[in-house]
């Protein structure tokens, strides 16, 4: 898709430096979009579709922006975990996709606020006993899988600027999906590694990633970790769960599916994830991104498999509501192209604290010990931020780093 310039005179005051409503980095560009033209509250579930009120609502809101003389009108915003719930959608008065490394100033000049406490709401013995349960679910149900989350609070000693936090995850997650929304209680602000589905025209792209080891500074240990990543029954299976959902929820879409026989790894920052990325062509190059979204959501990746059962496991065991942790972010325009990634390594901010989540898959072969640990090495994405040390012990605090 061309770059899309903002009108001529248009262009808040400040330029690039302005903080913009809603923001979504892919591929060295960013999605900067100001204003709020038109809310859509609609909740994306499977009776919004099937009832056709969520494609007559866009449409009016996509023909309500041509009446005004903008040609290809965009939708923004972010779906929460449970799509029962409404999603946090809207049609922006402007937008322009800049160049990523114009919004990456010097580390000094965006700075975080200084950080006065950091308190596991869920601590080490509660999570461990969730995934305990969980392998008993495993073992007497036919749950095959499921992705236990937990939340991480933090306190500042001054607000949190998102616009700030931003650019630091840009910065430190070159690679990722950097975002930030406005969403209920604050904004949602995260830089995933996983994408859940490209639209190009006809053409589809979407990244699971599952099955993951923490980064080394050791090049040969690192060598040794993504070996063992590759040759691990464990991981193999988990991530073989996902892309099998993909696959089925992409293939009454599509002419043409291709999918990898094996995964790959890719490297984040501190991450190493198993990763298979499948691309298709659809048979109707007029079903929107979105809509291709929700037949995705919620994948294996960050719920579990079978999904209804998953989903029960879920509300049982973890103890607290996900909201947005686990849902998607992205956009896409009036002629069917966008992007949407999942909602993780992300926290919401509001003021003075911000809430992280991370999660792990849990299956037959997983350890209660080596799922806290997965969660703990996923924090340190957003934590680093703050030089917190994410290899918290037992209990409700975790170390500040010098």
């Amino acid at each position: 898709m061309d770059v899309i310039h903002l009108p001529a005179g248009e262009e808040p005051p400040g330029g690039d430096r302005s903080d913009p409503d809603f923001a979504f980095a892919s591929r060295g560009r960013v999605l900067k979009a100001y204003g709020v033209d038109e809310r859509l509250p609609v909740a994306l579930d499977d009776r919004s579709y099937a009832d056709g009120s969520w494609d007559a609502a866009l449409e009016r809101a996509f023909r309500k922006r041509k009446a005004q003389g903008i040609d290809n009108p965009i939708l923004v915003g972010a779906v929460p975990f449970d799509g029962r719930l409404p999603a946090q959608l809207f049609i922006p008065r402007r937008h322009a996709f800049v160049d990523a490394a114009r919004l990456v100033p010097d580390a000094a000049n965006d700075a975080p606020p200084d950080i006065a406490t950091v308190a596991e709401t869920i601590d080490r013995a509660a999570y461990e006993g969730s995934v305990a349960r969980a392998l008993a679910l495993l073992g007497s149900t036919d749950l095959r899988k499921v992705v236990l989350s937990r939340p991480l609070d933090i306190e500042a000693r001054q607000p949190f600027a998102p616009r700030r936090l931003m650019h630091a995850l840009l910065r430190q997650n070159p690679g990722a999906y950097v975002f930030s929304v406005p969403v209920a209680y604050g904004t949602l602000i995260g830089a995933s590694p996983e994408l859940l589905i490209r639209k190009t025209g006809r053409s589809v792209v979407s990244n699971p990633l599952a099955g993951s080891a923490p980064r080394s500074p050791s090049a040969e240990e690192e060598k040794r970790r993504i070996q063992a990543l590759l040759g691990s029954a464990k991981d193999q299976i988990e991530h073989r769960y996902v892309v099998d959902g993909v696959r089925a929820a992409l293939a009454g879409h599509c002419t043409a599916l291709t999918v990898p026989p094996e995964p790959s790894v890719i490297r984040t920052p501190t991450m190493l994830h198993l990763s298979t990325e499948l691309s298709g062509e659809l048979a109707d190059p007029m079903v929107s991104p979105l809509r291709l979204a929700h037949a995705l959501h919620p994948t294996p990746a960050i719920c579990g498999t079978p999904t209804d059962l998953a989903q029960q496991a879920i509300r049982l065991l973890e103890g607290y509501s996900r909201n947005w942790y686990g849902g998607m972010v992205g956009w896409m325009d009036s002629v069917g192209n966008g992007e949407w990634a999942l909602a993780i390594r992300c926290g919401v901010v509001s003021g003075r604290h911000l809430r992280l989540y991370a999660g792990a898959g849990v299956v037959a072969d997983s350890t209660p010990s080596a799922e806290w640990a997965e969660t703990a090495a996923k924090l340190a994405t957003m934590l680093n931020l703050f030089g917190v040390n994410a290899s918290a012990k037992a209990g409700n605090s975790v170390e500040l780093a010098s």
